[in-house]
């Protein structure tokens, strides 16, 4: 019993501490001002680390708990599975293998598609897309309203009489009001184009900038309670091995 709990605790341990981690640099991208922008990519890559303990640690109790299920199921008793013990090694290999190469390929297919989104932190949701146009007013690109989104020329306006663009960007606006949070989704051919708008983005926000998010307490709560969780593991298991056992 006391091995199960050691097992728990540390794994425990290992899942949480990310997690902690990660809730903290929430906390703290909410707490900013002037509001942040961070690369799609960076954002999702920062919620795999703080998921890590558990990619790293669920997936192979899961594949061990299917393995435990199998053997039961093929070999039935214990002498049976001693024999077959090089085929078991093997077996989990594979399937260590499979779920890490599994694994690497849907983080790879993820984070592509993450290169086209732009996630803004502790921001008036509402005024993401009035300031986005008020930029490119500003940078002198002329822009309309399409499919939902905002549909952007990539040739600057000279001739207020001269037709739209035919190359064109597109960015869609997605906000999460109570969250104070909002996010670009790009399209189209718009990496000249989202450079020059990111780069002034945020000093357009700031007027609308509502302080200190809420979120930013929240989080830090929760991250201070996933912490104080860690510490009762720590105590219970430096306890366990201090015990001597009888």
């Amino acid at each position: 019993m006391d091995a199960i709990i050691i097992l728990i605790g540390s794994g425990s341990l290992v899942c949480l501490l990310p997690l902690a981690i990660y809730l903290l640099y929430l906390s703290s991208l909410n707490s900013r001002t002037p509001p942040t922008l961070v690369p799609g990519p960076w954002d999702f890559g920062a919620v795999l680390l703080g998921l890590s303990g558990f990619l790293l640690l669920a997936g192979p109790l899961f594949l061990t708990l299917i393995l435990s299920q199998m053997r039961a199921r093929i070999f039935g008793n214990w002498a049976e599975l001693k024999a077959v013990g090089w085929r078991e090694a093997q077996a989990w290999s594979f399937m260590a293998a499979g779920y890490v190469i599994l694994l690497a390929a849907v983080i790879s297919l993820l984070l592509r598609a993450r290169r086209r989104v732009t996630a803004l932190y502790n921001v008036s949701a509402a005024t993401v897309e009035a300031s986005l146009t008020g930029v490119l007013d500003g940078l002198g690109y002329p822009w309309r309203k399409a499919d939902g989104g905002v549909e952007i020329g990539l040739t600057r306006l000279t001739d207020p009489d001269r037709p739209f663009p035919l190359e064109a960007a597109t960015v869609r606006v997605d906000q999460f009001r109570s969250a104070g949070h909002a996010t670009l989704r790009w399209g189209g051919q718009y990496e000249a184009v989202r450079r020059e708008v990111e780069a002034v983005l945020p000093a357009a926000l700031q007027p609308h900038a509502v302080g200190r998010n809420p979120m930013a307490g929240w989080l830090f709560t929760a991250a201070v309670s996933v912490l104080v969780v860690m510490l009762l593991w720590t105590v219970a298991l430096v306890y366990i091995f201090a015990t001597p056992q009888g």
